[in-house]
């Protein structure tokens, strides 16, 4: 799966949002990095941690799927 190109803008929020609440210490920072990053540096960052929106993003039992 290539989940950079497949996710919404709206997925890939809620992605990291699960990232950041279920990933650990080090996780939490990356997706606050993420969360203050420019597009183009959002972009790197989904690129570079693909493997963690495949593990945390839709279909993942730590994805939310409502308002947050």
């Amino acid at each position: 799966m290539n989940a950079t190109t497949t996710l919404s803008s709206t997925e890939l929020h809620r992605t990291w949002v699960a990232i950041e609440r279920n990933g650990g210490g080090f996780c939490e920072r990356l997706a606050r990095a993420w969360f203050h990053a420019d597009d183009r540096n959002k972009a790197r960052l989904d690129i570079a941690f693909e493997h963690l929106l495949t593990e945390f993003g839709p279909g993942s039992i730590y994805y939310v799927n409502r308002p947050l």
